[in-house]
């Protein structure tokens, strides 16, 4: 975290101290994600591979704050209902319309009614979890945010105690959240959603380190948890207001679970990834690989369930930088370089009983001769464990 304050906030905390908190009417909020719209001293530039592209079904990226673990919530409850002699709740009830389903370690909300009257409510989910939305598309079912910065991740020392309220922008975590959320209609017309999570993360650079810029980082399945246990529990009470505090409970509780990695990357004669095997069948494969490649940004053109395949965009880094000095020095000195545009690539689900193995090629289904293909297995690999 990065922590910053301005040596003037020092001097008047300590005047104001002198006050005590109370006089100043600070009372921290203990919600573990206040969200606000990004604000940043170094412009937020997303690296060229994870630029959203606009129509349809693209990435968005995510956060880290600090986050209340659903199991030990439950174990306290359940303590503190034993003390007083009361009877335990039951652990896993069931509820009605919408449920936090747990596909190996991945999550998803399942809805019992169909994605047309979904769609109103998600999008007012976000506002209610302070958060704004940036893109939205009803044919794809996308909706994506904007970059927000979780201030329940803020210290909450003397300094800011004392000024902190009134001067939170001396402030900041050094991260910012974008999440994206994407529906499915399901075969018997119900409705699945999805959701993922980006960070980006502000680093130093410089000889004196004495500028900063923004670099990706780690998705948080742990929180796309909590956000897809919140929705469900929206959804909840919009569509069964009968529903008890108890079944509520049950969403967060399954939400919380973890589980052992399920995929592994294969490698090939040559000591490069060549596939992904996922230790599932083809059906859970299907969704699995859908949402890494919500992860991991990729730009998904098309998708034929029947043959397994999902036809993709991607431009690598290193692919880019290797085509942008392919085209000479004067072009590179004058700065009239040409954009590099992204490599399409076909990723094929291939059944093997209880097992799916996943291969990457090139757009006409032969080997890729970009060289980029072991990357995207790796990619593959890291968010389908």
């Amino acid at each position: 975290m990065v922590y910053r304050a301005l040596r003037a906030a020092a001097a008047v905390s300590a005047i104001a101290a002198l006050a005590g908190c109370n006089a100043l009417g600070v009372d921290f909020n203990t919600e573990k994600v206040q969200y606000e719209t990004s604000t940043s001293r170094a412009p937020l530039e997303v690296p060229p591979d994870l630029n959203t592209v606009t129509n349809n079904d693209r990435f968005a990226v995510p956060s880290r704050p600090q986050i209340v673990s659903a199991n030990a919530e439950a174990a306290k409850a359940r303590m503190d209902a034993e003390a007083r002699g009361d009877q335990p709740s039951q652990v896993l009830p069931e509820t009605e319309y919408a449920k936090v389903v747990r596909d190996g370690q991945f999550r998803y909300v399942h809805v019992a009614v169909p994605p047309e009257r979904v769609w109103p409510l998600l999008q007012d989910f976000w506002a209610s979890v302070g958060l704004a939305v940036k893109y939205q598309d009803a044919a794809t079912g996308i909706i994506q945010t904007e970059w927000a910065e979780n201030k329940a991740n803020l210290p909450k020392d003397i300094i800011r105690a004392t000024i902190g309220k009134a001067l939170d922008v001396v402030y900041d975590t050094g991260t910012r959240d974008q999440y994206r959320a994407r529906m499915e209609r399901a075969e018997d017309g119900t409705t699945n959603i999805f959701i993922t999570h980006r960070q980006m993360v502000e680093v130093l650079k410089g000889p004196q380190e004495e500028s900063t810029i923004w670099q990706p980082g780690p998705n948080d399945p742990e929180l796309e948890a909590v956000m897809l246990t919140r929705l469900a529990q929206m959804l909840e009470r919009e569509f069964n207001p009968a529903a008890k505090p108890e079944e509520q409970k049950a969403v967060e509780a399954l939400a919380a679970q973890k589980y052992q990695p399920m995929s592994h990357i294969e490698q090939g004669p040559d000591g490069n990834p060549a596939a992904v095997i996922i230790d599932e069948p083809f059906d859970r494969a299907w969704r699995r690989v859908g949402v890494a490649l919500d992860r991991a940004g990729f730009e998904v053109r098309d998708r034929d369930r029947s043959q397994g395949l999902f036809m993709i965009n991607y431009l690598d880094p290193e692919y880019e930088q290797q085509k942008k000095s392919e085209q000479g020095f004067f072009a590179n000195l004058f700065s009239k370089t040409t954009n590099v545009d992204p490599v399409p690539y076909r990723i094929r689900l291939t059944p093997e009983g209880e097992k799916t193995r996943v291969t990457v090629t090139g757009e006409d289904g032969r080997a890729d001769t970009t060289g980029v293909a072991p990357r995207i297995i790796n990619l593959l690999g890291e968010q389908t464990r």
